[in-house]
């Protein structure tokens, strides 16, 4: 018998922090909250964290000291939801985001590698990414060889989706314009 209908209590961000500083939710757990659900995340396998690595090392070079590149860092969206980014480029604040959490307004670009997390980071996490005002936002697909880059966020939802295969390129916003490459982001990984 299936219970989907029933009831569920959702978290606030606060919440969830509370659950942590009580030991409910363990510094290691790998969590995050959207939509006021907690939800486990998947394992990050060696291809994942491989590019995840690499994109850092890039972004920190493209990006220089003009804006910060956070890695599986919070990012702090509406009441209910908390997700850890594979990476974000965030503009500048004097506090180095030390006072609070950056917010999707602090988002420059969003990106999730997808190796097993495909369909969860295009639809679930998209939603809430476009709902929070991230102006772009790029899902690696590491099995499809494929960069998906979303950006004109309006009422909730990207209206702007452009996939990009080995070979294509594109103007990146939030990386001042700069041309980038899908090989430059997929990286040299084989199928």
């Amino acid at each position: 018998m299936s219970v989907d209908f029933a009831p569920r209590h959702r978290f606030t961000v606060d919440e969830f922090h509370r659950m942590g500083e009580a030991g409910i939710l363990a510094h290691d757990d790998r969590v995050e909250l959207i939509n006021g659900e907690i939800f486990e995340m998947s394992p990050i396998g060696s291809r994942h964290a491989r590019c995840v690595r690499r994109l850092d090392r890039w972004l920190h070079r493209v990006v220089g000291d003009k804006a910060v590149v956070s890695a599986r860092q919070p990012l702090k969206l509406a009441l209910d939801g908390e997700p850890i980014p594979d990476l974000a480029v965030l503009k500048p604040r004097a506090d180095e985001y030390g006072d609070s959490h950056p917010t999707g307004t602090d988002a420059l670009l969003v990106i999730e590698v997808a190796d097993t997390s495909v369909l969860y980071d295009r639809n679930v996490k998209g939603e809430l990414y476009a709902a929070s005002g991230v102006p772009e936002y790029w899902v690696v697909d590491l099995n499809a060889h494929l960069v998906t880059v979303f950006g004109s966020p309006e009422q909730g939802r990207y209206t702007e989706q452009h996939d990009h295969a080995r070979g294509d390129s594109w103007s990146a916003s939030p990386l001042g314009g700069r041309m980038v490459s899908a090989d430059e982001v997929l990286g040299d990984f084989s199928a």
